[in-house]
């Protein structure tokens, strides 16, 4: 399988600037929805022995004052909350990479599009909470915003994670699908690039099926992956790594390279 050279070249400094003005912007619009959609918390009645839940807010933007049902603002609620969260792991991954001055620009489609998987990661599972499917909760007066709110955070900056995690659990209930030209190649590592180096050496491990590689390790030493297609896997040497094969971790298998990585 040849390699697409699409994107391969490092990121201008005009792509880096557009890219995390976009991302500012929308960080900043998102806050504004997610603190004007809060539903307000419960108010006492005049006799003082009671709470009222309110079941609407009013929401206050530039133009426009929309009164929303509590149920629709936990909607946005969430995916606003998965949004952010999804925000928060683009610009720490943003910063690092334009920091190591090695940015390439395949990335930056990535970094735009991932608020928007993390936003709908949280809509999916507050759908999964809500439907009943791992925990029941009652009515929209009874589930606490905060709550909601976190569990999707969390679930959109870790949105690699939860769609590894919906695999394995909807993977034993389902039925597999049949093999076809889409299906996911069973793993394979055809070399790596260098060959040798100390602990924090920038290392390529290069064959196929390698697009959802979760961790590589040196000899039992885990080591994050920081570049992930289909064809290559960019990681960095970790400390108390010892020479040896690298082995990459794919939900779909493991990969052993049939070179050794002689670590110095």
């Amino acid at each position: 399988m040849t390699e697409s050279t699409v994107g391969s070249e490092y990121a201008r400094t005009r792509d880096i600037v557009v890219v995390l003005a976009v991302l500012l912007a929308l960080t900043a619009v998102l806050v504004i929805v997610l603190v004007q959609v809060w539903p307000p918390g419960p108010r006492v009645t005049p006799d003082g022995r009671a709470e009222i839940t309110p079941t609407s807010t009013t929401v206050r933007l530039p133009g426009w004052s929309p009164t929303v049902s509590r149920e629709t603002s936990l909607f946005v609620i969430v995916m606003a909350a998965g949004a952010l969260g999804a925000i928060a792991h683009v610009l720490r991954s943003f910063y690092w990479y334009v920091g190591n001055r090695a940015l390439r620009r395949s990335w930056l489609a990535m970094y735009l599009l991932l608020p928007f998987v993390g936003a709908l990661f949280g809509l999916v599972v507050y759908l999964v909470v809500r439907g009943g499917l791992t925990s029941p909760l009652g009515g929209a007066s009874d589930i606490n915003p905060y709550g909601v709110a976190a569990i999707a955070a969390l679930v959109g900056q870790f949105s690699r994670e939860t769609a590894e995690k919906f695999r394995a659990v909807f993977g034993t209930l389902l039925a597999p699908a049949p093999q076809g030209r889409d299906h996911e190649p069973t793993p394979s590592v055809t070399g790596v690039d260098p060959s040798g180096g100390p602990v924090g050496t920038e290392v390529v491990i290069r064959g196929t099926g390698l697009a959802d590689a979760t961790v590589v390790r040196f000899g039992g030493v885990r080591a994050a992956v920081a570049d992930v297609t289909d064809t290559l896997v960019r990681t960095t040497v970790p400390a108390g790594a010892v020479s040896g094969p690298p082995v990459v971790h794919t939900p779909t298998g493991v990969a052993t390279s049939p070179e050794p990585f002689t670590v110095e």
